[in-house]
């Protein structure tokens, strides 16, 4: 009898998953279980935030999609994971047993600055980037202060950079950009450390990005409060300030989802209810589930004067499904081979005009290479990458051969590592 592989999610990590775990093992019953009816392109929520892009330009329904590789898809809320039982409740109370179980939900989003959920906008989710381009709509209409940036906690730090520099272009385009004096706010200990670190000359390129454009920065302070027409942080002192804002977009904090918190504290980590995993994204405890995409519990590279955490950006979620398949695969076929992601991440940050590319291997420092360059290339590039991976997820192949070939060639990097065994934290060496 197949073994039975049930999915939670169906972003980036949880349908790249299933697809690879199609291609290795045809007979194997895949059983994709999410919220939402749609595959959204996460990268590009941000342009949809703008109106550059529509809806149903970055989203691919489900429901026709995934029988066709024979993928069973269930779109209802995972309620629960009994992990003893090896079963998944859904909000309707419906039982499903599994062989293995990945968790690919991504993360719940945290609200934790006062007033932030209120008075402030996301571009987390699709529904968020719509709403935020129904705000910006008043902004254009009244222009003011503009605030961006981040809380403490945050991990994912790109969007708000992305964000700053497109709105900075779209006002120009517009011709206000004179009334709308833009600042960004994070809790990043200096701008352009992106909770890794910084890449390479990541500092010094964001400083003059910033200053080629006229937004202010303050950097390494903790926002408190997001209020209808001001921002107020606090610096490391202890003191507390405010900025004028009419219109604002602040990054909230990722946690686990109640969904992985139900599995208890061998499954979920006890302070951020991520799943905890070891190198090869398996749980220690639970050995037949495994962790995929920003859900997963991988401690933060470095400790920050105000706490920031470490991003799981797309490509390093395309190397946890492809690590994961293989492993799920293996161990079906009493296989001992187990693969670990080495976490090589690519990030193009589109400015509107031109865009940046950065590329660190491994993200984790210490690290092999690093690439930062900025020109108009990058933003068509961009755009180019949105149509590619829609494409592969139409077709149902998430990874073909001939892209990890020229990551390879291109970067000297490989997506994925043959290890001894699956002890250590995420993203350390074999």
């Amino acid at each position: 009898m197949a073994k039975h592989v049930v999915v939670i999610g169906g972003g980036i990590g949880g349908i790249a998953t299933a697809y690879n775990l199609r291609n290795l093992m045809p007979d194997l019953k895949i059983t994709l279980i999410s919220d939402r009816p749609y595959f959204g392109f996460t990268p590009s929520f941000p342009h949809l935030a703008l109106g550059w892009r529509r809806f149903e330009d970055i989203s691919l329904p489900l429901a026709p999609l995934l029988p066709k590789f024979n993928i069973e898809f269930i779109n209802e809320k995972a309620e629960s994971i009994d992990p003893d039982r090896n079963e998944v409740t859904t909000q309707s109370g419906k039982k499903i047993g599994y062989d293995y179980l990945v968790i690919a939900t991504g993360p719940k989003l945290v609200f934790g600055a006062e007033g932030q959920e209120e008075n402030s906008t996301s571009i987390c989710t699709a529904e968020h980037a719509i709403e935020t381009q129904k705000r910006l709509q008043k902004l254009y209409e009244n222009p003011g202060p503009v605030v961006i940036g981040a809380i403490p906690g945050v991990s994912c730090f790109g969007p708000a950079y992305e964000f700053a520099l497109m709105l900075h272009y779209e006002l120009k385009k517009r011709h206000i950009r004179y009334k709308v004096p833009i600042t960004f706010i994070t809790s990043e200990p200096y701008i352009g450390h992106f909770g890794v670190g910084g890449i390479g000359p990541s500092k010094r390129f964001i400083e003059d990005l910033f200053a080629e454009r006229n937004i202010d920065w303050i950097a390494n302070v903790a926002v408190k409060a997001i209020e209808p027409d001001k921002v107020i942080y606090e610096d490391l002192n202890g003191n507390t300030h405010e900025v004028p804002a009419t219109y604002t977009m602040f990054m909230p904090r990722f946690q686990g989802p109640e969904v992985v918190a139900s599995a208890g504290d061998k499954v979920a980590n006890p302070v951020n209810k991520m799943v905890i995993v070891n190198r090869c994204f398996q749980n220690p405890t639970y050995k037949n589930i495994f962790g995929v995409g920003v859900v997963t519990a991988i401690p933060p590279i470095e400790k920050t004067p105000i706490p920031t955490g470490g991003p799981k950006t797309g490509m390093m979620i395309e190397q946890m499904a492809m690590a994961v398949a293989h492993n799920i695969v293996n161990d079906i076929r009493n296989n001992p081979d187990r693969y670990a992601p080495r976490l090589s991440a690519v990030c193009i940050a589109d400015f509107g005009e031109d865009a940046g590319f950065f590329f660190a291997d491994p993200v984790i420092p210490p690290r092999e290479r690093v690439i930062a360059k900025r020109g108009k290339w990058a933003h068509w590039l961009k755009s180019a990458f949105e149509k590619y991976f829609l494409w592969k997820v139409k077709r149902g192949n998430i990874a073909p051969s001939f892209e990890e070939k020229a990551l390879e060639i291109i970067f000297k990097t490989h997506p994925i590592e043959l290890c001894k065994d699956c002890e250590g934290a995420p993203g350390s060496r074999c």
